[in-house]
Parts: structure tokens; sequence; C-alpha cells
């Protein structure tokens, strides 16, 4: 009898570690998806503003604060939109500096509390 209660213990204790394994692959597949996400709303920002040079003379005449609204309507305030639950969007902008442009998309993490800033630079040829 004290066998299969001890048997039963190390069972219970096993299918705990798989649970909490388990939860362990679920947040990192969660953080890799939203990470996924914020790469693609970057390169989307950088696409529009590379759409911008058609009307432009040089990088100071794209019209960065439009594009940045739409930008942000899109990913994270649009009905459905794929950021908006996970991202901050007051906090999510398109930065210039001459022809060199830096998106930053804040992140709410899934683990803990601390949002995370994911930049990603690019410059225009113009």
């Amino acid at each position: 009898m004290v066998e299969a209660l001890v048997a039963l213990v190390v069972l219970s204790l096993g299918l705990i570690s798989i649970a909490a394994m388990q939860l362990k692959a679920l947040q990192a597949v969660q953080r890799g998806y939203q990470q996924t996400l914020v790469s693609v709303a970057a390169l989307d920002a950088q696409e529009r503003v590379w759409a911008a040079t058609r009307h432009a003379e040089g990088c100071q005449d794209i019209p960065l604060a439009e594009i940045e609204r739409a930008w942000q309507t899109a990913w994270f305030a649009a009905s459905g939109g794929p950021l908006i639950r996970h991202g901050q969007a007051i906090y999510s902008t398109i930065a210039r500096q001459g022809c060199l442009f830096e998106v930053t998309v804040r992140l709410d993490s899934a683990v803990d509390d601390s949002p995370q800033s994911l930049v990603y630079p690019f410059q225009l040829p113009l």
C-alpha cells in the first residue's frame, strides 16, 4: 500500500513538471509570435516610408507624421489590428534623422509586466 502511494506521488510530481514545461513552451511560442508580428509591422512602416519617396524630393519632404498615423491605425488601433492587444501605439513611433529612419515598437511582455521596445533602423538612398 505504501509503495502505491509513493508511486502515485512520484507520478503526480512528474505530471506537474510536464505541465510546467508545457506552460514555458507556450510562453516562448507567444513571445516568438509577438516578435514576428513586430518585425512585420516594422517592415510595413519601412515600406510605407519607401513608398512616400515617390512624391518627395528628399528625405525631409516625406510626410512622416501622416505615415506614422496611418501605420499606427493599421497595426494598433484598427478593429482586428494584429498588435492591438500586445503593442503600445503611443510609444511605437517612426523617427527620422536625415535619411536614417528608426521604427520603434513597444510591446507588452507576455511573461512579466515590463514592456519591451524593439528598434528597427533603416536608411533611404536619397
